[in-house]
């Protein structure tokens, strides 16, 4: 290529990216009389992007402190959000996709469609978890707890009384990795290398595929997907993958009906049992999906766990009473899940990591699919993207005391005062803690997400003593844009307690 033709070529992409990103201005929502935080412009928001996905928690707590009781709106990167105020919660959460959609919201951001190869409003997998994966837990419950025990001697694995320093986010990826997939596919694929290499790391792909398509108008995304995402190279691996289970389950199905005497009872027999859908393709994009809401959703996943454990291991005095807890329980009730709902003292101490490192800085991010007016009279003109300071919320001193201190059994003493039922706040669906979010898109697999992370927690009390590593302060936790993340290099050390 000669270089004439290469600097044509370059002028004309740049060229290309002008127009997409002032098209995408032009075509914003007026939003003028709406006071703004941070950049003052959304142009200047494309001039200084590495600022913006560093300083958008500045921007959003300097905006909750200055405008109290009404909305504000920060840049980000190719719209303006709007943000809203705890008094707007309930009317947004209960309202319909038709008012606020929080489909159209998830497209906006992932662009499902071109990096996941199905729609996002196709929410079949709803209703399949809460009819077989929730209503299935105390069955499923050993097969988690076996998996979690042998992952933990996999990749933690200290040798005699020594101290092993562990990289937490790291280990953890796999060990939350594995256990979801020994309920979505099963053994032997769950332990399978390639597979959890494949379902841990394609997710950075997507993200990134994503923003990039962010910066087009929706016209333009079609085309230049075809250059700048690799759907079909990550559908090809997959389906290498796992095309062998499905041909495998397919076969027993047509020789045996729709019961036989080992049939596996995990997510993926569930979907070819209720959806009948026997394309390798489309089966193992469903499989990818929900291995991304299981494993790299930061509110219920090894971001989530890997903040509990660096608050163990940076409080260590809390162990014992965890180990107490724990002891008492599983005594009493074994390891089951009827005794993972009494650990009340566990189910805080997650509660408690939610509510004060958080998961993100924005949350509950919805369109709004019409004009609406506000309460406090605020217009909002339709496509406005809005969301909820989530992170704030959790730390306003009007509804939670010392709200910037960690207090592990806060949720359980409350909870005490309360009531006498089972100690299951972490999945509670609360205005004042909103890590699962809140009303009908709320996560739906919340209660099998706490029930391996329960799970972790307790067999880790019980099995090892954590440190962090060489009395080091334990790392801060990064901010990109809206997502809060524990620092990829903290590591904690783990001992293997004597029996």
């Amino acid at each position: 290529m000669d270089l004439p033709f290469t600097l044509y070529l370059i002028a004309g992409i740049c060229a290309v990216l002008v127009v997409a990103c002032s098209f995408q201005l032009l075509r914003r929502p007026n939003l003028d009389h709406i006071p703004v935080v941070g950049h003052s412009s959304l142009l200047a928001s494309y001039w200084f992007t590495k600022g913006l996905e560093v300083d958008l928690a500045r921007f959003v707590q300097e905006g909750c402190n200055k405008y109290k009781s009404s909305v504000f709106r920060v840049a980000n990167l190719t719209h303006w959000v709007v943000c809203l105020h705890r008094s707007d919660l309930e009317h947004v959460m209960k309202a319909s996709e038709d008012h606020f959609s929080a489909f159209e919201a998830m497209e906006k951001f992932l662009k499902m469609k071109y990096t996941f190869g199905i729609n996002t409003n196709d929410a079949r997998h709803r209703p399949l978890i809460r009819s077989r994966l929730t209503r299935n837990l105390s069955v499923l419950y050993a097969d988690v707890r076996d998996e979690i025990v042998a992952a933990c001697d996999e990749f933690l694995d200290p040798k005699n009384n020594e101290w092993k320093p562990v990289p937490v986010l790291h280990t953890i990826l796999k060990i939350v990795g594995r256990t979801s997939n020994r309920v979505i596919v099963g053994l032997p694929l769950c332990r399978d290398s390639d597979w959890l290499d494949f379902i841990i790391n394609y997710p950075r792909a997507i993200v990134g595929e994503a923003r990039t398509l962010r910066f087009f108008p929706n016209f333009m995304v079609p085309l230049v997907a075809k250059f700048v995402t690799n759907l079909s190279g990550r559908t090809n691996r997959g389906v290498a993958l796992i095309s062998p289970l499905i041909k495998e389950r397919l076969q027993r199905m047509e020789a045996e009906g729709t019961d036989w005497c080992d049939k596996p009872n995990d997510y993926l027999q569930w979907w070819l049992d209720t959806l009948h859908e026997t394309c390798p393709v489309l089966v193992m994009r469903r499989m990818l999906s929900i291995n991304f809401a299981a494993i790299h959703r930061t509110d219920c996943g090894p971001q989530a766990f890997s903040q509990a454990l660096l608050n163990l291991a940076e409080n260590p005095q809390h162990a014992q009473v965890l180990r107490d807890e724990v002891e008492a329980v599983v005594n009493k009730h074994g390891w089951t899940k009827e005794a993972l709902s009494k650990m009340r003292k566990v189910d805080s101490f997650f509660t408690e990591t939610q509510r004060l490192e958080g998961t993100s800085v924005l949350g509950l991010m919805r369109i709004a699919m019409s004009d609406f007016t506000l309460a406090d009279g605020t217009f909002i003109p339709q496509g406005t993207t809005l969301a909820f300071p989530v992170y704030e919320m959790h730390h306003d001193d009007s509804v939670f005391e010392n709200p910037n201190t960690f207090e592990p059994f806060r949720f359980a003493e409350t909870h005490n005062k309360e009531s006498k039922g089972s100690g299951n706040q972490m999945v509670t669906l609360t205005p004042d803690v909103l890590s699962f979010g809140l009303g009908t898109h709320a996560c739906p697999g919340r209660l099998f997400a706490a029930t391996v992370l329960k799970t972790m927690l307790a067999h880790i009390v019980m099995s090892y003593d954590v440190e962090l590593e060489g009395g080091k302060p334990r790392p801060q936790s990064l901010r990109m844009g809206r997502s809060i993340v524990p620092n990829p290099t903290a590591k904690v050390m783990f001992r293997k307690r004597a029996k």
